[in-house]
């Protein structure tokens, strides 16, 4: 099939979902006919979006109800399963993605149409409706679109329901931001201000009180067009063979699901080393890290260190360089320092890695029921897929991807219109979202109604 034929088929799908995707109002009939009192609170869960474009937005006078945003920091790799698994506090999933290599089948599982639709993956539990894999597929057809589409449908099931807390899932954002990058991320979250406004509005004159709203997103993006890294072929240069099973020591297995900036590999246990040794100095690749159980090797190009666990009630890790400073803690120290996790998290919120030592432990100790023994973390600007997908993706257009430990990749946002947040991490976002303190403190701002015209909560 022609270049012009794909895209002449992309075309046309477009314009099927625009007509489909019209976006309805908030006062749909079921909304409109729905009795008792609105909810008091909603959690919004957008995936994808990145804190320096919504805190962007706010300086600029953006989302003027809402407290200063603060950062979350996705877990590594920073991909939407893991982290909204924590997010949410659900069990981990079995895997960083749900097509993925299943050590105990010994082969790739996931790759098939239904890993597309919602129910295939273990995002935030939400009282907002699921979508297909048809509604995921259109999606990236006219992602702006149904984006907008799927978040006035939000409004609109929020409006009909009795619960005090309504929590929704956008997942299409994540569509615009791959799609669209961060133009058309800014006017989606353009959209995003003047719907919450609308619907404070509409809570209000149904109740005679605001609306509380907390936002967060899962990760963030790089917000740029990336150029392929052949993990493949650096493989095969090594004496490697990607395999969809392992039946030799020379076979690797690895899935591409999307076109991600991170890539999980497993090989057999004496080729780990040697296989992660091979990606480490590939041109756009920012580092390897190694499960070895009691440590994790981490591999940046020809620097090497070991991260452990710290003995103790206080959560800490040990850090060691072997060659070089690959993560830049070592502070020109030589032997194994020791470095409290709260501390460090404060310390690198901002920094080209985000909470380093936990991310890369907890990748292989907790995010994820079967984790793979390397994760390649790709530098912002590069990326991995199949070549199927970057070809389509070629044609519709691309501007940014997620998955690595890059800062861009890794923090999303959480901000609230009725309290103060701190930054977090996915795990610390779940207590600050839905911890038993949030809910108390929630109850006793939904005692301090009417809320000020602006829709921004002010304390009791």
């Amino acid at each position: 099939m022609t270049a012009d034929r794909l895209r002449a088929i992309i075309r046309g799908w477009r314009a099927i979902a625009l007509l489909a995707f019209a976006g309805p109002s908030l006062a749909t009939p079921a909304a409109a006919g729905a009795a008792g009192q609105p909810p008091q609170r909603l959690v919004l869960a957008i995936d994808g979006v990145p804190y320096d474009l919504f805190a962007e937005l706010q300086r600029e006078g953006h989302f003027a109800a809402f407290r200063p945003a603060a950062r979350m920091v996705a877990p590594f790799p920073s991909l939407s399963d893991v982290s909204f698994a924590a997010i949410g506090g659900s069990a981990p999933p079995a895997g960083y993605q749900v097509m993925r290599f299943d050590p105990d089948r010994n082969k790739v599982v996931g790759n098939t149409l239904f890993s597309l639709s919602s129910k295939a993956h273990p995002n935030i539990p939400a009282d907002s409706s699921e979508h297909n894999s048809w509604h995921r597929m259109i999606g990236y057809v006219a992602a702006y679109h149904v984006a907008t589409y799927d978040l006035h449908r939000i409004g609109a099931e929020l409006l009909a329901s009795q619960k005090p807390t309504f929590v929704a899932y956008l997942e299409q954002s994540d569509a615009v931001m791959h799609v669209e990058g961060r133009a058309g991320g800014t006017r989606l979250l353009l959209e995003l201000d003047r719907f919450l406004q609308q619907l404070q509005t509409e809570v209000r004159a149904r109740s005679g009180r605001g609306l509380m709203v907390d936002i967060v997103s899962d990760h963030g993006s790089t917000m740029q067009r990336g150029r392929n890294v052949a993990i493949e072929s650096e493989l095969r240069r090594c004496g490697n063979e990607r395999r969809s099973r392992i039946d030799n020591d020379r076979q690797v297995a690895f899935s591409y699901a999307g076109i991600i900036g991170a890539v999980a590999i497993t090989a057999r246990p004496a080729q780990v080393d040697p296989v992660a040794a091979c990606l480490a100095p590939v041109d756009g690749v920012d580092l390897v890290a190694v499960d070895h159980g009691d440590h994790v090797l981490v591999l940046a190009g020809a620097d090497a260190a070991e991260v452990r666990l710290a003995p103790g009630p206080e959560e800490a890790y040990l850090y060691r360089a072997l060659h070089g400073d690959p993560l830049g803690l070592a502070a020109g120290r030589t032997g194994e320092r020791r470095l409290v996790e709260r501390e460090l998290f404060r310390a690198t919120i901002d920094a080209p890695r985000p909470d380093p030592l936990r991310r890369l432990w907890r990748a292989f100790h907790g995010a994820v029921e079967q984790p793979t023994p390397i994760l390649v973390s790709l530098a912002d600007g590069r990326e991995a897929g199949n070549e199927t997908v970057r070809a389509l993706a070629q044609l519709r257009g691309r501007a940014g991807t997620h998955g690595s430990m890059t800062r861009l990749a890794s923090l999303g946002v959480i901000a609230s219109n009725w309290r103060n947040v701190d930054d977090v991490d996915a795990w610390q976002a779940h207590w600050r979202l839905f911890g038993p303190e949030t809910d108390l403190a929630a109850r006793a701002h939904a005692r301090a109604w009417p809320a000020a015209a602006t829709g921004k909560i002010t304390a009791p």
